[in-house]
């Protein structure tokens, strides 16, 4: 765990958070859904495929409490299996443990001695739903809908919910808003990425809970050059699992 870690932060996502106005969806011309279509599997083939870490800085605000939690440290995402996600403090003590899984994850906070476990898919004070829906699975879903507004716009129902992306400006080339729709929920991302091949230095991610409040934002502040250890990935409370 800490090879992964110490080389990501060795190596060491300001956006606006609104919600975009409602518009009529018109209906495309054969050409032009075929060329949206085109660009939105573009967009998701761009995605990782393989293990990546990086060291990020993040600012989480949890509504239960009003507090601001701010730190550094590393992700490390292995598409489609789990996300790990460590925070240190200013003594380099840690501040923030998460692990998370397609179906499960574990939350740690040792400073508080409290650690957190479930199954739920969207948990109001935690970043579960941000990093199981934006890190492990990003763009899946069913494309069923598609228009030029003047930005591109595309929605995907994704088992109950309903996804909307669209462009947006960026300082790079590759601004995306992604709004989820599940149930009573709503879930925002905003990401300006530097690079389609993988994360970069200077990519920002920044996600909104609309319902309970919750506000995530990570910036890359350095990529790791080699792939982050398999223990990474591992429940850390299994056998054998990362310290």
């Amino acid at each position: 765990m800490r090879r992964w870690l110490f080389a990501a932060t060795a190596a060491i996502p300001s956006l606006l958070a609104c919600a975009p106005a409602p518009h009529p969806w018109p209906s495309p011309d054969a050409s032009t859904y075929a060329r949206l279509r085109g660009q939105f599997e573009a967009r998701r083939e761009a995605r990782p495929a393989h293990p990546w870490a990086a060291g990020i800085h993040v600012v989480l605000h949890e509504p239960r409490s009003g507090r601001t939690v701010e730190g550094r440290g590393a992700i490390a995402v292995a598409p489609g299996r789990a996300v790990r996600m460590i925070l240190l403090g200013g003594a380099g003590s840690t501040m923030l443990d998460a692990w998370v899984s397609t179906d499960r994850y574990r939350i740690a906070v040792p400073a508080l001695d409290q650690v957190r476990r479930g199954s739920e898919a969207e948990v109001a004070d935690l970043p579960v739903g941000f990093l199981r829906w934006w890190f492990l699975a990003p763009l899946t879903g069913t494309l069923f809908a598609a228009a030029e507004r003047p930005d591109d716009v595309w929605l995907l129902r994704e088992d109950q919910a309903v996804v909307e992306l669209r462009t947006v400006p960026c300082d790079h080339d590759l601004g995306l808003m992604a709004i989820r729709h599940a149930g009573g929920r709503t879930e925002q991302v905003l990401e300006c990425r530097g690079s389609a091949a993988g994360a970069s230095v200077g990519d920002v991610a920044e996600y909104d809970d609309r319902v309970s409040g919750l506000h995530v934002r990570i910036d890359v502040e350095s990529v790791a050059s080699a792939p982050p250890d398999e223990q990474a990935f591992r429940d850390p409370d299994a056998p054998g699992g990362a310290p």
